[in-house]
């Protein structure tokens, strides 16, 4: 059976959600697919980059998060200040990269990415800005390289389209898209036209989960715009 090192990178909410779903999804991974993921880093902005070798216990880490303790704390781990000062000094097999990394320069996103790429190691991540402002770059390295890098996460959640847009097609090329990009600008269209206010139709998207806090990025047209690139250079 053959063992899977991961790092997890921007372990806030998502970063949780993932550890969570890696943790109770190995033995299917394991029967299926035939490897067994080992979580042996995980890094956030507070506590910087955490390492085990042998592996964290997710449940521990999970606890710790949740709790709100620093992951320091975290009994025979390695600390280093920075996510990138751990990762160049700790090897894996994965790198999982979710940090906040604004449109403005995708950092520090896309040099994670980068570095890992450059050392032969695939990536994952569900991080749109440095998808979209670099995923071309990324993509040819990870080809030269000869690893993975997957961005599916970064357009409709994780459904399938990027992956069956480039490599489920059986040669064809594809020469446009249609779509609806953004599901809360949609959704508030929508009631809009129905006869509700922008402020309501807001405020229930938000309710609903579907909106942020704070809804500048898909309101102003950001998220749908991020998408955009990323299909039109990683499609195209």
């Amino acid at each position: 059976m053959k063992e899977v090192r991961i790092w997890i990178v921007g372990f806030g909410t998502v970063g949780q959600w993932l550890l969570r779903a890696v943790h109770v999804q190995a033995p299917r991974l394991a029967d299926r697919y035939g490897f067994v993921p080992k979580v042996v880093g995980v890094a956030n902005a507070r506590d910087g980059f955490v390492y085990d070798a042998s592996g964290l216990d997710p449940q521990t880490v999970l606890e710790f998060a949740s709790a709100g303790r620093s992951l320091i704390q975290l009994d025979g781990v390695r600390h280093w200040r920075s996510s990138a000062q751990g990762l160049a000094a700790t090897d894996a097999d994965v790198l999982v990269e979710v940090t906040a990394s604004p449109a403005d320069s995708g950092e520090p996103g896309v040099t994670h990415m980068r570095d890992a790429l450059r050392r032969g190691i695939a990536v994952v991540t569900s991080n749109k800005w440095p998808v979209a402002l670099h995923g071309v770059e990324l993509t040819a390295l990870a080809r030269k390289k000869g690893v993975r890098f997957r961005a599916e996460s970064t357009v409709m959640s994780g459904t399938p389209v990027l992956s069956t847009l480039v490599d489920g097609l059986a040669g064809t090329t594809p020469i446009s898209l249609r779509g609806i990009l953004n599901a809360t600008a949609n959704f508030i269209l929508t009631r809009m036209e129905q006869g509700a206010s922008y402020e309501d139709a807001l405020a229930e998207a938000q309710d609903l989960g579907l909106a942020e806090r704070d809804p500048t990025a898909d309101v102003e047209g950001y998220d749908a715009m991020a998408k955009a690139m990323i299909l039109a250079g990683l499609v195209f």
